[in-house]
């Protein structure tokens, strides 16, 4: 019981330290003060000139949309638009949710959304490069995201703040469709983007 209890710590000092050096501020206010006393903030999301891997998103989706067409004419294409409509459909509300749950447990009494055209500020989230994994018999390899997150004020365009997500890695137990559709993995790794993201602004904006 003992070695089980030490594992299990050990294992979230681990998960910890990860999250620590997988924020990093790059330009700005890393204690996001700008933040303080704000009840409204905008988010918008990028996907242009995203990697999948170490291809060209174009490249990829490409090669997919050739290989499952071979194997069953229209499938690839059915994947093409889930890989786009996941965004709007599973990735951005999975963000938001998250987000906003650490914003409440702040309790900042604020909100993080789409088309808050009127808040001061907004937080653009770039998705850089997504490794979707894979599962073999012999090797599984969990999804994987980097994302840029930049804070602006929307009246000017000024970049209050720039942060870099490394490596934001998204885990699903008992998921076995890793292939055709990859978007309940890639979906965590926005979950744990905007539970990171979220826990940083609370700090700033309970204040």
């Amino acid at each position: 019981m003992k070695t089980t209890k030490l594992a299990v710590a050990l294992s979230f000092m681990l998960v910890a330290g990860l999250a620590a050096k997988a924020q990093k501020f790059t330009e700005g206010d890393a204690k996001l003060s700008f933040l303080a006393g704000e009840k409204k903030v905008n988010i918008e999301y990028v996907y242009d000139g995203m990697t999948v891997g170490k291809k060209a998103e174009a490249d990829y989706k490409a090669e997919k949309i050739d290989t499952y067409n071979k194997k069953e004419p229209g499938k690839g294409d059915r994947w093409a638009q889930k890989w786009v409509n996941s965004r709007t459909a599973v990735y951005e509300p999975m963000f938001e949710e998250l987000i906003n749950k650490m914003l409440t447990k702040a309790k900042t009494n604020a909100l993080a959304s789409k088309d808050l055209k009127d808040a001061k500020y907004k937080i653009v989230v770039k998705l850089v490069m997504l490794e979707p994994g894979f599962n073999s018999y012999v090797m599984k390899v969990n999804p994987y995201c980097d994302f840029e997150v930049s804070w602006v004020e929307q009246a000017t365009g000024k970049v209050m703040a720039k942060a870099f997500l490394n490596n934001v890695q998204g885990v699903v137990m008992a998921d076995n469709d890793w292939d055709f559709d990859p978007s309940n993995r890639i979906k965590e790794c926005f979950a744990k983007a905007g539970k990171m993201i979220g826990a940083k602004m609370g700090k700033a904006m309970s204040k």
